[in-house]
């Protein structure tokens, strides 16, 4: 069904300029395009953020606040520190703030070594993405190029029935062979052209499926390079499976990011540790505040005369005054400036915090990064066994597969000489068609199987050269 809408919004495009995709083509549009690719390359993104955010934890914190306060009915007076009813003020305050920790168990610097690792790890996961998109692009398009030439074998075989056909008839209304001679041949060419049908449907559905994985538009009008594979050559892999793996172990981006994700873990443990020591923490402050409240009396001060005490003259008592300030006859806020200046204070200070207990918080971190830096060291062998697991089977198939296409060679080039044989005895009426028949089955299947071998060669070759470090196109 899904098959059948694609055809059909193909064959709904206006004609394009045709466009022959290469094998590189074809790797670079799905390396630049794939989504999955893209994921991972933003999850690589995310993770240098955290890695520059947790270089730039080492530097100070510095904030500033203001805030603006109204308050009514009973207060403090912030200017005096009196206490007053029924008031009606606002006041703001001003600060900046600092702090910057000196000590705390070389956590920050055991963070920035994780983070760095995180980093590493993760671009060696956009790797071991952009290799997989790569093999599976190298799979897709020798499956185009595998239907495509079963597809021209089975036209061609249809060419040469029908051509038989013809002949076959041309006799029979002479009166040269039966009319059941003649059916049978027109049944083995409509069979051959329903078999033809289906290769063409196969290299459409090939075509589908590599477009889809490069993120191209399905367009009939585009088709895929067709290198020569006539004269295949193929060596035999002449080193040893561990020969490969030692060396591909090395540069192996899954290997590498396990390595990486275990020394994570490793460093998290440590930073756990941390979590048991004294932080020693400097901080300063600059601080200043604005009130409504704050006063400034307005001309000269006003005096009166109070009693003061006594004393005496020729034993005669004399009462002592003095002039007490009585305040001014009127005021006015004081001004922004003279108040920020006044109310300016700063400080500085050391703070010494001890984890004593912690409800066990701290011991309990420490006990499950130990368990997950385990866990990290067994994932890495595991990787590493299926490494090796991968690359033995890849081993085994190319061995396998080089042995296939050698007898499925020998085995066309026989079945090739007998068609040919049993089409001329044929042709002069010296052979059954029964035997006719069966030896150009024999032989249909021959060309299939080494088709088939041959594409599974070259693809096994393929992965066999991933794993040897060698360019796939």
């Amino acid at each position: 069904m899904v098959l059948a809408i694609c055809l059909i919004s193909m064959s709904s495009l206006k004609a394009q300029d045709k466009k022959v995709w290469t094998l590189k083509a074809c790797v670079d549009q799905a390396l630049s395009k794939n989504i999955t690719i893209q994921q991972q390359a933003l999850s690589t993104k995310s993770t240098r953020a955290d890695y520059f955010q947790s270089k730039m934890a080492t530097l100070p914190s510095f904030n500033g606040n203001l805030s603006n306060n109204w308050q009514t009915g009973f207060a403090i007076n912030p200017a005096t520190n009196l206490a007053k009813e029924g008031v009606s003020f606002r006041t703001n305050y001003f600060g900046v703030n600092s702090s910057m920790p000196l000590f705390n168990g070389f956590q920050t610097v055991n963070t920035i070594r994780l983070q760095k690792s995180n980093v590493m790890a993760s671009e060696m996961d956009l790797q071991q993405t952009k290799n997989n998109i790569t093999l599976n692009v190298c799979n897709a398009y020798l499956r185009v190029l595998l239907n495509i030439e079963l597809m021209n074998a089975a036209k061609s075989r249809v060419a040469s029935s029908q051509a038989q056909v013809d002949r076959q008839k041309k006799l029979y209304e002479l009166g040269g062979v039966n009319k059941s001679k003649f059916l049978q041949l027109k049944a083995q060419l409509s069979t051959e052209e329903l078999a033809a049908i289906n290769a063409e449907n196969a290299v459409m559905q090939a075509y589908l499926e590599l477009w889809l994985l490069i993120e191209v538009k399905p367009d009939l009008s585009n088709t895929v390079e067709l290198p020569n594979f006539e004269a295949i050559n193929i060596e035999d892999e002449p080193r040893t499976l561990d020969a490969i793996y030692e060396d591909f172990s090395k540069v192996s981006p899954d290997v590498i990011a396990a390595s990486h994700r275990s020394r994570s873990a490793e460093i998290t443990h440590q930073v756990a540790q941390g979590g048991r020591s004294p932080r020693l923490t400097l901080s300063a402050g600059l601080n200043s505040f604005y009130s409504t409240q704050s006063q400034t009396g307005i001309g000269d001060m006003q005096y009166r005369s109070a009693l003061i005490g006594a004393g005496e003259y020729n034993s005669t008592p004399i009462p002592i005054y003095t002039l007490a300030p009585i305040g001014y006859s009127s005021y006015k806020i004081t001004s922004f400036n003279d108040q920020f200046n006044r109310n300016l204070g700063s400080s500085i200070g050391l703070n010494l915090a001890v984890p004593i207990f912690n409800a066990w918080n701290v011991n309990t971190n420490i006990q499950k990064t130990e368990i997950n830096f385990q866990n990290s060291r067994l994932n890495e062998k595991l990787i590493r066994n299926n490494l090796y697991r991968n690359i033995a089977q890849s081993y085994v198939d190319f061995k396998s597969a080089y042995k296939k296409f050698a007898a499925n060679a020998e085995n066309l080039a026989a079945n090739k000489e007998a068609f040919e044989v049993a089409d001329k005895q044929f042709e002069l009426g010296g052979m059954s068609m029964a035997d006719y028949l069966n030896t150009k089955n024999s032989y249909i299947s021959a060309q299939a199987n080494y088709t088939q071998a041959k594409y599974e060669l070259v693809f096994r070759r393929k992965v066999l050269d991933f794993y040897e470090g060698k360019l796939l196109y």
